[in-house]
């Protein structure tokens, strides 16, 4: 049996009310280890998609996808509290810059110091961000999202792990297998790219801290969004022939956390079933 190192560690998960970030919460509670998630529900007018529409949306594709964005972090709380973990959340709006420091408070104060950090909520807009589609407000947006937030999560986290004089800490940001050439989504594409080049820096200048930093870039996975005729169109392209499911990334999220990853610092690992190698 391997034993992570996980019991009894904080991991504080970012959009962990559906998709990868609900699947990694319940990893994470499998070995042991105590959660706190932070999640905000869109709105299916967000995207132009009728409210009830997306209630009743049953078959994979936009509407189920933002469906499951509606959803609160009970249901994954409730699953992890049933099979005995202890879980907390928040739901809170990354682009304020504001409330970081809140919500390590939060955080901290529900079930101790913070050691690892899984920074795996995202923005994506829906129509497709394209050069000739795009605008201030859109750039701003994703990068607000899906890399200053980290960026300023990673540092409250790194803050707080020198004033307690910390040994250990794990990092592990969340990107996508397309990130340096998204075409059609060039904003969110960026935005993770520009991720995927903090996590190299800033395992450097962390490293003598012992905190690990890494990214995963998963492939095509199903988190609702995919329909099925999209599938069929993806898997000639995924070597493994099958899509992706959300433990398929949890797994590695909490391997790189694990004692098992101590010696893996500064990486971009994609977790695609050989997609877009």
């Amino acid at each position: 049996m391997i034993d992570t190192g996980l019991r009894d560690r904080v991991v504080l998960i970012t959009g962990g009310n559906h998709g990868i970030g609900a699947a990694t919460a319940r990893a994470f509670a499998a070995q042991g280890a105590k959660v706190f998630i932070t999640y905000l529900r869109l709105s299916s007018e967000d995207y132009g998609i009728d409210r009830e529409e997306a209630r009743l949306a049953g078959a994979p594709g936009l509407p189920l996808y933002h469906a499951a964005q509606m959803k609160s972090a009970d249901e994954v709380m409730g699953q992890i509290r049933d099979a005995g973990g202890r879980v907390e959340s928040w739901e809170t709006d990354l682009t304020n810059a504001t409330i970081i420091p809140e919500l390590f408070d939060r955080a901290e104060g529900m079930l101790g110091p913070v050691s690892v950090l899984v920074n795996n909520a995202a923005y994506c807009e829906r129509p497709p961000d394209a050069i000739l589609t795009t605008s201030a407000v859109s750039i701003d947006k994703h990068f607000a999202v899906n890399t200053r937030a980290v960026v300023l999560l990673i540092s409250e986290l790194v803050r707080r792990h020198k004033d307690r004089s910390g040994r250990w800490g794990r990092v592990i940001n969340v990107s996508t297998d397309a990130a340096q050439n998204f075409a059609g989504q060039i904003s969110y594409g960026a935005s993770k790219a520009a991720t995927e080049a903090f996590t190299r820096s800033v395992a450097t200048e962390v490293g003598p801290l012992g905190i690990t930093v890494n990214t995963v870039a998963p492939g095509p996975v199903q988190t609702g969004y995919i329909t099925r005729e999209s599938e069929e169109e993806l898997l000639p392209g995924i070597p493994l022939r099958r899509i992706g499911e959300p433990r398929d990334i949890a797994d590695a999220i909490v391997f790189l956390a694990s004692e098992q990853a101590r010696w893996i610092t500064g990486q971009i690992i994609k977790v695609s079933g050989g997609h877009a190698t």
